[in-house]
């Protein structure tokens, strides 16, 4: 009995070993050779250098760019931000290098790109990390969001730009036991088919998408998330898929309204300009490029609308360009619910009449083949007479201050960085809280910090937060941190604030802070026991000097 057991599972092995071998070798992109159209530019998205855990230098990564004839390859090193990542925007080998980073916040990762440099550490906040990119006219991609280890968890964040709804190291990651068992042999019989196994439908992120739409104005996108290694110990691995087979695999065509420049920073913003309309769409390139393909709106009155954009009425027709040499599955959705479809297409274009609001994307599929069922090319949706809703502002008065004009806080900081504190009066007479400092030169040691402290006792029981009104010599990022005691223990809690060269108030609600240590639970505001305005190698660089002006603290 057992050896008719062993015989049955190596015939077993052996069929699937041979299933396997011939899916690798038997495995064939389809023939697509219409040129790419002016107006797009191919490209990848979310890659890592040896700047922090990918394998390659940025020249491996462009040289394996330019020999796939990539226009643009966007490099997201992890760092918040990671600062040779960001400066390293140029032409290389005919392809355009894009510097940006991966952040890692409280809510998990997010991919920025197009912002300034700023002279302090980006916010560990979601939604601050979000504005302060948006601000400079950038682009944030919520990364891996059902990600194992690193999930994506505040789903209350406005203003995002988009969200990764394929990021294949991930998908490598979730397909473990492919990737251990047949993904090596299959790699070395047919690289693309091995890597495009990996590939399962998103379902999950798709609905994700689509609610956030509900409300907002979001973009998905295809991520590589390449580092170009296989982990094999915790500081040994394998320098295999390369940067240039993942660069085979998924892309991203961008449409530009411009010839990208020679000069690599305004090339860089035409690109981000693009991914900021919504003005893409995502490809499982290792399928068949999907040159030609076009998916706009014309309102009745014959205007434009392209991916992204917003239409002001319904009546019109959605076009869809589909001029591909093999059949294809569409299908178009509306609000996240199937719409539209079309099995085994093989019209060059579709003409969809538009008779009701909503938000309406599409999916194009493979017809026939192992890999018929996955969304070969993912368009951004057009948003057709959705009223946008405007902001609410939240109006804050402070109902009462915790410094006055007395002296309130004292100095503390640690070995080497310099600070003092003194009080002012503005123009009004008002009592201002004067602070100057200069953080340690070298980060010899973990941290470097100084701070404004209060040490008291105080009960915050009947409040919702906090109201800061500072001003800096400079954009700067400090702390707002406060301590808890009971049960013989501490907790603290902090959250940051922007302190620009002009006067700004910000109001930060209690529950919006982080816990640094201490019990669980929610914080026990009526045992307050100390509180510090704080800046540290967490929102600053060694050797940062500038000075803080600092208005009452308010209560509201």
């Amino acid at each position: 009995m057992l050896r008719k057991i062993a015989r049955a599972c190596a015939f077993l092995a052996a069929a699937t070993l041979a299933v396997a071998v011939y899916n690798g070798i038997s495995f064939q992109k389809r023939i697509n050779n219409r040129p790419l159209p002016a107006e797009y530019k191919k490209g990848v998205f979310h890659l890592h250098s040896l700047l922090s855990d990918g394998s390659g230098s940025v020249e491996d990564i462009c040289r394996a760019a330019g020999a796939q004839k990539l226009d643009f390859v966007i490099l997201t090193d992890h760092g918040r931000p990671n600062p040779g990542s960001s400066a390293a925007t140029a032409w290389s080998h005919d392809t355009l290098l894009i510097g940006a980073s991966e952040f890692s916040l409280h809510a998990g990762h997010l991919a920025a790109a197009g912002y300034r440099l700023p002279g302090y550490v980006f916010p560990p906040e979601a939604q601050e990390a979000i504005d302060e990119v948006d601000r400079d006219g950038g682009v944030t991609f919520i990364s891996h969001p059902l990600d194992r280890k690193t999930p994506w968890t505040d789903w209350s964040v406005r203003r995002f730009t988009g969200i990764e709804i394929l990021s294949l190291y991930q998908l490598a990651k979730k397909n473990l036991l492919y990737a251990v068992t047949f993904f090596p042999l299959q790699y070395l019989l047919n690289p693309d088919y091995a890597l495009t196994a990996l590939i399962t439908y998103p379902q999950k992120e798709m609905a994700i998408w689509d609610r956030c739409n509900r409300d907002g104005k979001h973009y998905g996108i295809y991520a590589l998330d390449a580092h170009a290694k296989l982990e094999t110990g915790r500081r040994s691995y394998l320098r295999f898929p390369s940067y240039a087979a993942t660069f085979r695999i998924m892309t991203v065509y961008v449409r530009v309204d411009r010839e990208l420049q020679k000069d690599a920073q305004a090339a860089a913003a035409t690109v981000i300009a693009a991914l900021r309309r919504g003005d893409f769409f995502s490809v499982i390139e290792s399928l068949a490029a999907a040159n030609g393909f076009a998916c706009h709106y014309l309102e009745a009155d014959g205007r434009r609308v392209e991916m992204g954009g917003s239409a002001e009425a319904s009546g019109g027709t959605l076009v869809l360009k589909l001029p591909f040499p093999f059949s294809s599955d569409v299908l178009v959705r509306r609000n996240g619910e199937p719409f539209r479809a079309f099995k085994n297409n093989t019209r060059l274009e579709l003409t969809i009449p538009i008779s009701e609001p909503g938000v309406y994307r599409c999916e194009v599929a493979l017809h026939s083949g192992r890999f018929s069922g996955l969304p070969w090319i993912l368009a951004n949706p057009i948003f057709i007479a959705r009223p946008l809703k405007a902001p609410v502002g939240v109006a804050v008065k402070p109902r009462s201050f915790l410094n006055a004009a007395e002296p309130y806080f004292q100095v503390e900081k640690n070995e080497r960085s310099q600070a003092a504190v003194s009080l002012a009066t503005d123009a009004d007479q008002r009592p201002l809280t004067h602070f100057s400092f200069t953080l340690r030169p070298e980060p010899v040691a973990v941290d470097f910090w100084t701070a404004l402290a209060r040490r008291e006792n105080l009960d915050l029981s009947g409040y919702r937060g906090f109201v800061i009104e500072a001003k800096g010599s400079r954009a700067m990022r400090f702390w707002l941190q406060f301590r808890t005691w009971a049960h013989g223990g501490e907790s603290a809690y902090q959250h940051s604030f922007l302190a620009g060269e002009d006067w700004q108030r910000t109001f930060i609600p209690f529950q919006r802070f982080q816990r640094l240590y201490g019990g669980s639970g929610a914080p026990g505001l009526d045992r307050v026991s100390a509180f510090f305005i704080l800046i540290d190698n967490g929102n600053s660089f060694p050797g940062a000097s500038g000075e803080l002006w600092l208005r009452p603290i308010g209560l509201y």
